[in-house]
């Protein structure tokens, strides 16, 4: 049986539609941290969420790709503008990671409880001061969190859509982590600041838009030995000053 092109470019193209719609955007998808380090626990950690100090770097209009001949398009893809605009989804990317870097510590087992605070006015009302335990704050700032992509349809203009239908990567490129980690003590004094950075290389295929936030996933996976070592050490010299 005989598919006419036209016909298979449009299922393609409503497919990824479809999939835009459905997909529910997360760092935290499928996910799975490390096991428990065995240090004591602390009271409560509180993972603010995190300040935006990105530089935002410009990028090549994506429609240039459909011109014929032309192999590829340069582009910079950030977790806001990520896929979603195409239906007007409002991701919360700053909170998102927070919660993933709270899932990361909450495994770790550093403290009974680990708690986000979207607000840093609420950072109060959630420390809990446990006698004889301590709490701390983890204020994050991003640094870079993109996709440095290349967008490709081949140099077939529209009919690029139908190598892509059979499985051949529409993008390929890198995914960028870059953020600065600060441990606080609960009278609102800084224990330790360290950056921590990674880059996983990520291919995009015309049925699978969470790859990028999946590689940026497993770029936090690269850092969090060194994260959650760091953060135990932060606790583990503040008590000893404490005492």
């Amino acid at each position: 049986m005989r598919i006419p092109i036209g016909k298979l470019i449009a299922l393609s193209m409503l497919c990824t539609l479809f999939t835009g719609c459905v997909v529910d955007p997360s760092l935290r998808y499928g996910y799975e941290p490390a096991p428990a380090m065995g240090k004591e626990p602390v009271g409560k950690i509180v993972v603010m969420k995190p300040l935006d100090i990105r530089g935002h770097a410009g990028t090549t209009p994506g429609v240039q790709a459909f011109i014929p001949f032309y192999p590829f398009v340069r582009q910079v893809r950030e977790p806001e503008a990520f896929t979603y605009e195409w239906n007007g989804y409002r991701y919360d990317y700053e909170l998102d990671f927070a919660e993933l870097v709270a899932m990361d510590l909450r495994a770790a087992g550093l403290a009974s409880d680990v708690a986000v605070s979207p607000d840093p006015k609420r950072i109060p009302k959630l420390i809990s001061s446990t006698p004889g335990k301590s709490d701390f704050i983890v204020k994050l700032s991003l640094n870079r969190l993109e996709w440095q992509r290349k967008f490709t349809m081949y140099g077939l203009s529209v009919i690029g859509y139908v190598p892509q239908a059979f499985g051949a990567p529409d993008e390929y490129g890198y995914s960028y982590l870059d953020f600065t980690a600060e441990v606080i003590d609960s009278n609102g004094k800084t224990i330790a600041q360290r950056k921590f950075s990674a880059t996983e290389s990520q291919n995009g295929w015309l049925y699978y838009f969470t790859g990028f936030l999946r590689a940026l996933t497993d770029a936090y996976v690269q850092v969090s030995p060194d994260f959650r070592n760091f953060v135990a050490s932060a606790i583990q010299d503040a008590q000893k000053t404490a005492k």
